[in-house]
């Protein structure tokens, strides 16, 4: 059968990017390795998600976005930032007018039609809190604004939420942590907090420590926590350097994984949906000889399969996002009243 059969017969999947703030680098060294080892995968993707900093991501791959570009502009906000004592916070910094100019320099002015049905925004709607997944764009200002919205956080970036067709919305990782628009779609989730993920760092092998929060998967740990404090006041170069390694390898021991349980991302012939989530390790081969070309052998498949539950919720659930919304739902409540 032929390649175009396989592909045409296969049930489409989708990938999901979580938010992120500056471990979007993380995001980054994934979508390096899927382009250099299972680049079929990237193509074969019917819808990518996106949330917060990771619609960043998910845009990128949609409109055709130079990664060394991608990876520059975060490693120089992170310098920027870096540069005061109260990082992000500082008055001197201006995050959404660096990200709004970086954006329009790098998407290709046609971003808006590659993006209209495949790509898919995590917005949070200011007024009611409710989840709001933005995929049809009619111009590259409207994809623009669509992704400074998911990327604003409350205080973090501002006071003054962007607005998106007229409605003002905030960050999307609000109510879409891991976004996701139905429960019984087959979707490769990506991020760079330990959880019960497809790509993510492995710290330890329990997931009994897994949490639910703003509709995504988190693990209790030390390292977690760390991530989250890096996510928001960004770390050295160095650091950052090795966050963009680790989703890379991270990338390539999940293919390798999938690649042992009868899939085989690296031989031009890709079929995912027909064994989506099944990990039958009866049908290891213990050979891979075209993974083994590609990716170093010191690389072992050690780590669980993802196991995260798309429990999906439209509105606010968590009390901590409620509290950081309530200021700007208050002129919608005065109007009401």
């Amino acid at each position: 059968m032929a390649v175009e059969d396989l592909r045409a017969s296969s049930t489409p999947f989708s990938l999901s990017f979580s938010g992120s703030g500056f471990l979007a680098l993380y995001q980054v060294g994934v979508v390096q390795s899927l382009l250099e080892l299972a680049p079929e995968l990237l193509k074969s993707a019917c819808k990518v998600y996106g949330s917060s900093a990771g619609s960043l991501i998910a845009a990128a791959v949609v409109c055709g976005v130079g990664l060394d570009d991608l990876k520059e502009f975060f490693f120089a906000l992170a310098t920027e930032v870096r540069k005061t004592i109260l990082g992000p916070l500082s008055p001197k910094c201006s995050l959404l007018a660096n990200l709004k100019a970086v954006l329009q320099r790098m998407l290709p002015e046609d971003s808006y039609l590659l993006a209209s049905g495949r790509l898919h925004i995590s917005l949070t709607r200011v007024v009611d809190g409710q989840n709001v997944m933005a995929s049809e764009f009619s111009s590259k200002e409207e994809l623009i604004q669509a992704l400074l919205c998911s990327c604003f956080l409350p205080i973090y970036c501002g006071f003054i939420p962007p607005s998106y067709r007229g409605v003002r919305y905030v960050d999307g990782g609000f109510t879409g942590l891991q976004p996701v628009s139905s429960l019984e779609e087959p979707v490769i989730t990506v991020s760079p907090f330990t959880g019960e993920l497809d790509i993510c760092p492995r710290d330890c092998p329990a997931i009994f420590f897994c949490f639910q929060i703003f509709n995504g998967s988190i693990q209790i740990s030390i390292e977690n926590l760390c991530r989250i404090s890096y996510a928001l006041f960004p770390p050295s170069t160095m650091v950052l350097n090795d966050i963009f390694s680790q989703g890379y390898q991270d990338t390539a021991l999940f293919l390798y994984r999938n690649n042992a349980f009868g899939f085989n991302y690296f031989d031009g012939n890709f079929r995912f949906g027909s064994t989506c989530g099944k990990n039958d390790s009866g049908k290891t081969s213990g050979k891979h000889p075209g993974l083994y070309k590609r990716v170093p052998q010191c690389l072992t498949p050690y780590f669980l399969p993802g196991l995260w539950k798309k429990e999906q919720v439209n509105g606010l659930q968590d009390p901590l996002a409620k509290v950081l919304l309530q200021p700007y739902r208050l002129p919608a409540l005065f109007r009401k009243g």
